[in-house]
Parts: C-alpha cells; sequence; structure tokens
C-alpha cells in the first residue's frame, strides 16, 4: 500500500511538470495591461468546481483563453 502511495505522488509530480505554458501576445500590450486583461479574464473564468494544484487560480481555461482572445491577444502553448 506504502509503495503505491509514492508512485502516485510520484506521477503526480512529474505529471505536473509536463504541463503546458499558456503564452498571450499582443503587440502594443505592455507588461501592465496584459496584467491587468489577464486579471479581468481570470475573474470572468473563475470556476469554483474546478480542480486545480495548490497556489493556482481555479478556471475554467477555455473561457480564459476565448476572454483574452476578444481583448486581441494571440494565445499559444510552450512546452512547460
Amino acid at each position: 500500500m506504502r509503495r503505491l502511495a509514492i508512485l502516485l505522488c510520484a506521477a503526480a509530480v512529474l505529471g505536473g511538470c509536463a504541463e503546458k505554458k499558456w503564452v498571450y501576445e499582443k503587440q502594443s500590450a505592455t507588461p501592465a495591461k496584459l496584467e491587468r486583461d489577464m486579471a479581468l479574464c481570470r475573474k470572468e473564468a473563475h470556476d469554483p468546481q474546478t480542480v486545480a494544484p495548490p497556489g493556482s487560480p481555479r478556471m475554467d481555461r477555455g473561457v480564459f483563453n476565448r476572454c483574452m482572445e476578444r481583448r486581441g491577444y494571440t494565445v499559444r502553448t510552450e512546452p512547460g
């Protein structure tokens, strides 16, 4: 039983390492503007039923990405 718990913990840690890094680009956006837009989209995409790692916002990533696209950003991912 202990061995199974260790394997599950290791799988969770390794799975977190393979997570995608989301990139939001907009030619005229300053870092302050990007942060403001991301904060507004986080509010819009907040989903208390979403399971998220500790310290991560509980949000619907699809809703968040569509919000950022409506604000003129190009959304893409990079390997994390």
